[in-house]
């Protein structure tokens, strides 16, 4: 009886042990791949990059549209990839690992792996970073307090990004004393990393424009040289309040104003003032600055084909055509967001706690308050432009029939012009890039269109094809060289590269260094 109890007793012992190996080795597997696959989709150096040159453009370079143009493209791809990779689906075996990797980490006094929870992080941080870039800049500032406070790896990629990028808005938000904790923080807990790099750069902006102002005021300096001043430091509410201070504002003082607004938020406002610098005759250079910002108002941040259609014009009359070529070109690059479509498509299901349904809920309610936001301002600066009697352009022009005396006769459609061959870049969810040329060096995939770039994770893309395939044929290059010609390029299911859906002869992704025409 007792060897039977014994027997038994290894047995189950031995099938728990075995058991319990399995889910963990599947639990680890699933965390190395969601590490992994993080690590490529968020690209989280890669938005370092870009707060730096944001920064740099914010306090040394305002006028430089060609950096703007830049960023806008460089922050479109950053934690903006579809996340369909990062789903985790735990079976009852990998929910039995894992409790018992946590039971393990717990007598060790380890914090638990929350596999399910980074997941969620990431969606919260891909929303949050949204309303950043589009500068909503209190919603930003209220996701990034509420992932701060649920993000319980403090020394976490995601814990940086938040602190930093949380530091950031407060500052655009004019809280300087709040935006001062949070960067400290980055670089007390991160030091040495590219996050804490950036809260300092920050920082160093700040207090360099506070000492200007300080300054300026004990000296006693003139309001014009106080706004110039507070507007060269990213102060605009404290900017706008000098110039109201001004009996009358030079042309250079009302673009500086405009620029403010438009910084804050009040675009219809800032156009209007743009507007009339474009139509002034006195200081051509103001007129091309103001023209600019209408082009990139129009082309990115208030999208509007009647005010782009009248400032490339003006850019015509004043002889900034390539200016109004070079933001259309950067235009096109311009990833649409992943995450707000994401959103609003989850419906609430039954597997989620009512904590989770109430939060989900909560950020559709945000997005619709931000479209609602985005709404009203796209009807304020349609009364902009036919206030300046600017024609409105139709969205979806209209087919007229022409009418030619005498009989009926067939017209023939004229044909289009030769338009210049390129790439088209179909990404892993559903979006198309089209560009001149792609560069591979390892997991960033660079997509050239003229000057410009975007730089996207290689995973992302999985067909390249030409615009033109009769003509276009596209050379597929390793270390070795040119390895293969085709108008189309599909992956297969290893992820290599083949020249048809059915070719026996694929090039391995590894080995790819460029596609081009």
């Amino acid at each position: 009886m007792k060897k039977f109890f014994f027997f038994s007793l290894f047995g189950i012992l031995f099938l728990f042990f075995a058991m319990a190996s399995e889910a963990i080795v599947s639990v680890k597997l699933q965390e190395l791949r969601f590490g992994i696959l993080r690590d490529q989709l968020m690209n989280y150096e890669l938005s370092s990059q870009t707060l730096r040159e944001r920064l740099k453009q914010m306090f040394l370079s305002k006028d430089d549209y060609m950096s703007e143009v830049k960023v806008n493209i460089l922050e479109s791809g950053i934690m903006n990839s579809e996340t369909e990779g990062l789903d985790l689906k735990m079976s009852w075996k990998d929910r039995f690992g894992l409790s018992v990797i946590n039971s393990v980490r717990f007598l060790n006094l380890k914090s638990p792996l929350e596999l399910e929870e980074q997941q969620k992080t990431i969606i919260r941080l891909q929303f949050a970073f949204y309303m950043e870039r589009t500068r909503k800049y209190p919603i930003a500032s209220k996701k990034y307090q509420e992932l701060e406070e649920s993000i319980t790896a403090t020394l976490s990629d995601e814990m940086a990004f938040t602190l930093l990028h949380h530091g950031y808005c407060l500052v655009m938000m004019g809280e300087r004393e709040k935006a001062y904790v949070k960067l400290n923080k980055t670089i007390d807990l991160f030091p040495g990393s590219h996050y804490a790099e950036n809260a300092s750069l920050l920082i160093s902006f700040i207090e360099d424009g506070q000492k200007k102002k300080n300054e300026l005021k004990s000296k006693k300096k003139s309001p014009e040289e106080l706004a110039y001043s507070l507007f060269q430091s990213g102060d605009y509410e404290e900017t706008l309040k000098a110039l109201e201070s001004l009996p009358v504002l030079t042309n250079d003082q009302s673009y500086i104003k405009a620029r403010s607004m438009e910084e804050l938020g009040k675009t219809s406002n800032a156009v209007k003032e743009y507007i009339q610098l474009v139509k002034q005759k006195e200081n051509k250079d103001v007129a091309i600055r103001a023209n600019r910002r209408l082009l990139l108002i129009g082309n990115f941040y208030q999208e509007n084909k009647s005010l782009v259609a009248f400032s490339k014009e003006e850019a015509t009359k004043l002889g900034d055509a390539k200016a109004a070529e070079n933001i259309e070109e950067g235009k096109s690059l311009v990833l649409k967001p992943v995450i707000i479509e994401k959103i609003l498509k989850t419906e609430t299901t039954s597997n989620l706690s009512q904590e989770e349904t109430k939060e989900l809920n909560q950020i559709k309610e945000e997005i619709k308050v931000s479209l609602e936001d985005s709404k009203i301002e796209t009807k304020n600066l349609a009364a902009v432009v036919s206030e300046e009697k600017i024609p409105l352009v139709a969205e979806t022009p209209l087919a007229t029939d022409k009418k030619i005396n005498g009989p009926t006769q067939n017209i023939t459609k004229k044909e289009e012009p030769n338009l210049p061959i390129k790439l088209k870049v179909k990404l892993r969810d559903g979006r198309e890039v089209v560009c001149d040329e792609i560069q591979i060096e390892g997991n960033l995939a660079s997509l050239k269109l003229g000057t410009f770039g975007l730089n996207l994770p290689y995973d992302l893309i999985v067909s390249v094809q030409s615009t033109n395939l009769k003509k276009g044929k596209i050379k597929i290059g390793t270390n070795v060289g040119v390895t293969g010609e085709s108008s189309k390029w599909f992956q297969n299911q290893g992820g290599d590269w083949i020249l048809s859906k059915d070719s026996e002869n694929p090039i391995s992704r590894a080995e790819v260094k460029f596609f081009r025409l």
